[in-house]
């Protein structure tokens, strides 16, 4: 399908950002981020109550109120500044905001794999962070009425948190809601150091020149009670046995599991494994924070096999499930004592470090995983109803995107993979048992 913009500008605040607010300073923790853009995509079926609604008219509505949100969340209007310690110019030139028309019908996006480089075609974003928006808004409307609204922003500036928060507060403007809504909070910098921390450089795990297929695997509300069931039926090795196993973790270790196959087969050696698994520390560390506190607060919790995993052998769900679960446990009791802002830093720092140094060796089989359930993320209605799909904006690296499936009451996976690994992964007996 023919993607084709029609405009393009910035949108600037309201109001004009206080000059007090305008040198907004990145803590260590924003310092770990790369410069890189990350990004969500949701999809709107045109209004059976509400038809033919005229496109302008809801662009406008957009734009007005993402011209007031912007006055609530000043950093993301403004400029990141390298120098000088790494920090972000608020000064208000606004984040991009484009209208695009797309030649067919929605239900080619909502059914079936997805097309990656479709997608990317609705998520346009800028290859460098520095004086660009740091925020870049698409919304694509379909000859049939749907709309996909693609949301990119740069991972300096917030988590998955902060940008859920973002994107709430702007449907709810827009449908004239934005006084009820609590207001966000920057104030992370005067309680977190601003100093840049040990941690040798590192990126996402690019690909080379294959290929890159981005696939979507349904696991129904029915699928993840049965993997839980089964993880629990086999949990009295795990030191979080008395606690139920969460959907992610099932999935996780699920995916995983197929995943070290497939690593096996390629190399036939044996080989240890690190998963790795994003983890929001708002209300599981000690440390007074403010109420809706936007920017980055979040930890890669990793786990390293201590056996390598034999050529000929296979791990056992059950076994995955439980590294998933105690990795995940232990990383809560650790950060749960944390009281001061530069030791959470250092900790942070020192772990990333930690996994970093062990990737870079290239001796084990690495997955990550990044879980966006449970951000309300079906509950963006702009004044037209809630999504019927949520996923990520395609990568450009390899990506396992845990989002939840408002229609089955499960989670979708989105994963992007090369073409080899994509094969075997939907031929793997297990994950087709669970899957839809």
């Amino acid at each position: 399908m023919n993607v084709e913009v029609q405009w393009r500008k910035l949108v600037k605040p309201s109001a004009p950002t206080q000059h007090d607010r305008r040198k907004w300073r990145l803590t260590s923790l924003d310092r770990l981020q790369k410069p890189i853009y990350i990004g969500v995509i949701f999809s709107y079926r045109d209004n059976a109550e509400n038809p033919g609604v005229d496109i302008s008219q809801r662009l406008h509505q957009m734009e007005e109120s993402l011209s007031k949100t912007l006055t609530l969340f000043y950093p993301m209007a403004g400029r990141y500044i390298e120098d000088d310690g790494c920090f972000v110019d608020c000064n208000d030139l606004g984040v991009e905001f484009i209208h695009a028309k797309v030649d067919g019908q929605m239900d080619k996006l909502l059914h079936g794999d997805p097309d990656r480089d479709f997608l990317i075609r609705l998520s346009e974003y800028p290859t460098n962070v520095v004086g660009n928006p740091l925020v870049v808004i698409q919304v694509n409307a379909f000859d049939c009425g749907g709309l996909a609204i693609s949301v990119r922003f740069t991972h300096k500036i917030g988590d998955m948190y902060t940008m859920a928060k973002f994107i709430n507060l702007w449907a709810s403007a827009c449908r004239g809601n934005v006084d009820t809504i609590a207001c966000p909070s920057f104030e992370l910098s005067s309680l977190l150091p601003a100093k840049e921390l040990a941690v040798p450089n590192s990126g996402p795990q690019r690909n080379g020149n294959k290929e890159l297929i981005m696939s979507r695997f349904r696991f129904s509300a029915n699928a993840l009670s049965k993997l839980k069931a089964l993880a629990r039926d086999n949990a009295k090795d795990s030191m979080a046995n008395d606690s139920q196993h969460s959907r992610v973790e099932v999935i996780s270790a699920l995916i995983g599991k197929a995943f070290l196959n497939i690593c096996r087969n390629k190399h036939g050696e044996k080989r240890t494994f690190v998963v790795c698994i994003p983890v929001n520390l708002r209300e599981k560390i000690n440390l007074a924070i403010p109420a809706n506190s936007c920017g980055n607060l979040v930890v890669d919790v990793w786990a390293r096999s201590g056996q390598p995993m034999a050529g000929k052998s296979k791990l056992e769900f059950n076994g995955m499930a439980n590294v998933m679960r105690d990795m995940i446990a232990y990383a809560k009791t650790k950060y749960a004592t944390v009281v001061d802002g530069e030791e959470l830093c250092s900790m942070v720092g020192d772990s990333l470090a930690e996994y970093v140094k062990i990737a870079a060796r290239g001796k084990d089989s690495l997955f990550g995983f990044t879980s966006w359930c449970r951000f309300g993320l079906y509950e963006n209605d702009f004044g037209w109803g809630r999504p019927v799909l949520v996923s990520n904006a395609p990568s450009n690296f390899k990506s396992i995107y845990l989002i939840d499936d408002e229609e089955s009451g499960g989670i979708n996976a989105w994963i992007t993979m090369d073409e080899a690994e994509t094969i075997l992964l939907k031929q793997d007996t297990e994950i087709l048992k669970f899957t839809s």
